[in-house]
């Protein structure tokens, strides 16, 4: 596959092993790749000099940098700030789907460098355990995009930097295999490279040409070198420690053994690493077969094996997972159960079972702290998002217990249903619910079932199965419109004062109108869209309303009544006047504008982590939905509401402009797409002075004392991590108040006292009120026993029970009372069915009755459908009702004679 190999040295031959085809200097007969070749380098740096995980970073980009390379920041790790497909960003190219690779934006810089930090959960059991797999990598990477015009590197001179910066790092090239292979990932495809030295995989050049399609591969004009550099790895093989994570982030290892007093042994560990390295780690079998193995090796059993490595996988495995955490929360991840949230929980909750295994005195908190001092000197951005992170880390810990505490009696009453259905053992796919649905952590299910006498099928891999259930967008797939018309000129975003405009009738879609130009709004970016009516020039007597905008493909689709279309058919190409609601678009552009003056104040009072994650904009009220980890207080409301009209008042100037994608991006980072993700090699930014900018496509006032007036109306939680404010602006923000002002005027009026003493009012008002509902209650039961009382005297003998069935002045619950009352004191009546001249009727039995097969729960659902409803309920205890009230006596009778014929059967 290149030229360049030969002219290094090198010769393609066929793995002895695997039967895969590679590139090699001199005449080994393996391909340099685990299993094929052992694990070489544990206790034998390939390197001269010893390179932490910084010290690689740095120099990969220093040596790229030298050779014309542009260094570009890391992305954040939430990939959804700018894709719908993905949550995290899983390697470098990521950052540069769909945008980019699909030619239709400039990247960045061309070629550039990056170290970027990348999440993958695939692999999340394997944590640890294997001395290699991580949840948080640093994926060094240089690409190239290659255009017709625009050629910059393509496969001879990837293979020669990669070739070059290996041997400048100090390893022999005549340990470097290349192997062939091919790569699919994210919509594309491509050969590739997996460069290998000593048995482990250092990195992978890829040489993207084809997209991916239903219909197989299609060529792509836009060539993109994409290469995969694991720097973890290139840490461990120029250390040659027992395990990568040693190598990667052994400062945070070596104080989290002290705080856990776990000793280190070297030996155990790199026989572990080094027999993961020939195995393919994919499942339980993999996992049990991995210890079992390091154990022959060792001449120890597996159990010793066990106890010797667990404290140190789990030291090792807080160390990657804190990490994991601290690049999601500090890039906008705020912990949940859905989407991204649900795999930062996931992360932090298996992080704290492992601290409660190692039993440090410890919390999540404090561990973290080590890992923020250790990340910062780094990544700086992290430091500045210290306490988000551990405020945040800090409220999940508690809500984990919560969650914990609540689930046990759940698991507990699972294990009883499956001893009914007997079985001796917990599902996974009830594992599974039990953690998706309720939070329940497989260990502690596993911990209540020994304690049940009970088993738990909990697989190895368990976290790894619910990860992969999580990793990606659910995207929908929606129909696409062909339409064959041109793009419609937008005259709102040039003059979006005007309200009236002249335009031509170019076809028609279903029931929509398409005109050459229009000032209707299409609906978008939670805007609803403009509303009015259109005319045929020359005929002032018909007005056409549109209902709808929408813009499908650059085309804007007039939505109207079907006889209204039938009508304009003949007008085709004729021009038209139009005039929208002018009243409605004030409202929504003033809603929209105070949309990005709420998310300002929201960072302001609550902190940079707040990201818009949806909104509704309307006329008479708004809605915004804001990422946040705790419940918004009436103060913080208070406070978002104040600077939001101060912003307001400040009369500030809002600019709006197209921009180049990548250019905004540069200019402003993705704190533009507060509003979701927009399409499009040019975006439309909207800049208020000093306070927001935005990517943003909806309309907009030309200055914040424009809105007028901005009043937030309530909050309240939608989901884990999202809060939802609701608010109105301008004229809606007055009538809110108003609204409020009449509540308070005429709630003052009925308690007669001024409005600031209403607080004062309310609450002696409703103790008084609770202290007699209290007492009617008491009063109730009183009057309750002194029925019972006199009810007893009505009892019948029948056969060897005593029976009674009687009409009663009481609701619901008093008749309940007395039902079981009377069934269960000293004398007790064996049978009483009691009614009320509202419909309902009660019946309760002794254990007496029972005994006779008396079955009140039947004899009530009977004797309800008289009433003309139904009833039901225990053996023991049942309760009927029926609009027939006038029928309770009958529904009475009937119900003692089915005792007597039920007493009667059972003597015979």
């Amino acid at each position: 596959m290149s030229d360049q190999l030969k002219e290094l040295g090198f010769t393609k031959k066929t793995c002895a092993t695997c039967g895969k085809d590679f590139w090699s200097i001199g005449e080994r007969t393996t391909c340099g790749d685990a299993p094929c070749d052992k694990y070489e380098f544990i206790g034998n740096p390939a390197t001269p000099k010893k390179y932490d995980l910084y010290d690689i970073q740095k120099e990969f980009n220093n040596f790229f940098k030298e050779r014309g390379h542009t260094p570009i920041k890391r992305y954040p790790v939430l990939a959804k700030r700018w894709r719908d497909d993905v949550f995290l960003v899983g390697a470098s190219i990521y950052d540069f789907q769909p945008w980019v690779t699909s030619g239709l934006v400039e990247p960045p810089a061309n070629p550039l460098v990056i170290a970027q930090p990348s999440i993958r959960l695939n692999d999340v059991d394997n944590v640890g355990r294997t001395g290699r797999h991580m949840t948080c990598f640093t994926m060094g990477a240089h690409h190239a995009f290659n255009t017709v015009e625009d050629h910059v590197y393509w496969k001879d001179e990837t293979v020669k930097y990669c070739h070059d910066f290996i041997k400048h790092i100090g390893i022999d090239p005549k340990e470097i295999t290349y192997i062939e292979s091919w790569w699919e990932g994210g919509g594309n495809a491509g050969p590739c490279y997996e460069i290998c030295v000593r048995g482990v995989e250092l990195a992978t050049l890829v040489f993207i040409q084809y997209k991916t399609t239903p219909n197989g591969l299609e060529e792509i004009p836009l060539k993109v070198v994409d290469t995969g550099y694991g720097l973890e790895r290139f840490a461990w093989i120029s250390q040659g420690t027992p395990t990568a994570y040693d190598a990667s982030f052994g400062p945070v290892i070596d104080q989290l053994k002290k705080l856990a007093g776990v000793e280190l042994d070297e030996n155990i560990l790199a026989e572990n690493a080094r027999i993961a390295g020939m195995m393919d780690i994919e499942d339980i079998a993999d996992l049990k077969e991995l210890r079992q193995r390091v154990a022959e090796k060792l001449g120890i059993s597996s159990q010793e094996l066990k106890n010797a490595t667990e404290p140190m996988e789990a030291v090792y495995i807080i160390a990657d997972h804190t990490r994991c955490l601290c690049f999601m929360i500090a890039d906008g991840v705020i912990p949940s159960n859905v989407k991204e949230g649900y795999l930062a929980r996931l992360v932090l909750r298996r992080t704290i079972r492992f601290i409660k295994d190692l039993e440090l005195h410890e919390s999540l908190g404090d561990i973290m702290k080590i890992q923020l001092e250790f990340l910062s000197i780094t990544y700086p951005e992290i430091k500045e998002q210290q306490t988000h992170i551990l405020n945040v880390i800090n409220l999940e810990e508690k809500r984990y217990q919560k969650t914990v505490s609540k689930g046990r009696k759940l698991v507990k009453r699972s294990i009883k249903d499956l001893k009914k259905e007997n079985k001796n053992e917990i599902p996974v796919e009830l594992l599974i619910k039990l953690y998706d649905s309720h939070g329940m952590p497989p260990e502690t299910i596993e911990e209540i079932a020994k304690s049940e006498n009970f088993k738990a099928a909990v697989p190895d891999n368990f976290y790894t199965r619910v990860a992969e259930e999580h990793s990606d967008e659910k995207v929908v797939t929606k129909t696409e419109i062909e339409l064959k018309f041109p793009e419609t000129d937008l005259i709102f975003y040039d003059k979006p004062q005007k309200i009236e405009f002249e335009a031509g009738i170019i076809g028609f879609h279903e029931n929509n109108v398409i005109l050459d130009r229009t000032i209707f709004y299409p609906e978008g970016g939670g805007q609803p869209s403009d509303i009015g009516f259109i005319r045929v020039k020359g005929n002032k007597m018909d007005k056409f309303p549109v209902l709808h905008a929408e813009k499908v493909q650059g085309v804007v689709l007039h939505r109207m009544d079907s006889k209204d279309i039938e009508k304009l058919k003949p007008f085709k190409g004729s021009r038209v006047t139009g005039e929208i609601d002018a009243h409605r678009r004030t409202a929504l552009t003033q809603n929209h504008t105070a949309t990005h003056l709420i998310v300002a104040a929201a960072r302001k009072v609550l902190g940079d982590h707040v990201w818009q994650a949806g909104a509704q904009k309307g006329v008479e009220k708004s809605r915004i939905d804001l990422s946040h980890y705790r419940r918004i207080s009436t103060k913080d409301l208070q406070d978002i509401e104040f600077i939001a009209n101060k912003y307001v008042m400040g009369n500030f100037s809002v600019h709006t402009k197209w921009m180049n994608r990548t250019n905004a991006e540069k200019k402003y980072g993705f704190r533009l797409y507060q509003g979701g993700i927009v399409p499009g090699a040019n975006i439309r930014t909207v800049k208020i002075d000093g306070i927001d900018v935005q990517a943003c496509a909806g309309t907009h006032v030309k200055l914040t004392g424009d809105i007028g007036l901005i009043k937030i109306s309530r909050t309240e939680r939608i989901q884990d991590g999202v809060e939802r404010l609701e608010f109105s602006a301008g004229e809606a923000a007055i009538k809110t108040i108003q609204i409020t002002d009449n509540y308070l005027k005429e709630s003052s009026s009925i308690f007669k006292v001024p409005s600031e003493q209403l607080p004062k009012t309310c609450n002696r008002f409703f103790n008084e009120w609770k202290s007699f509902k209290n007492e009617i209650e008491r009063l109730k039961d009183e009057i309750a026993r002194l029925k019972v009382g006199e009810l007893s005297d009505h009892a019948l003998k029948i056969g060897d029970i005593m029976a009674l069935s009687q009409l009663v002045e009481a609701d619901m619950n008093e008749l309940v009372t007395i039902a079981t009352d009377l069934t269960e004191n000293e004398n007790s009546i064996d049978v009483v069915i009691v009614g009320n001249k509202s419909g309902n009727i009660v019946g309760a039995s002794s254990k007496n009755a029972e005994g006779i097969g008396i079955k009140v729960n039947e004899i009530i659902k009977d004797s309800a459908k008289i009433l003309g409803g139904g009833g039901g309920g225990r053996p023991n205890l049942a309760q009927g009702a029926g609009p027939n009230y006038n029928k309770i006596e009958e529904a009475l009778e009937f119900a003692l004679s089915q005792v007597k014929d039920i007493v009667s059967n059972h003597k015979n």
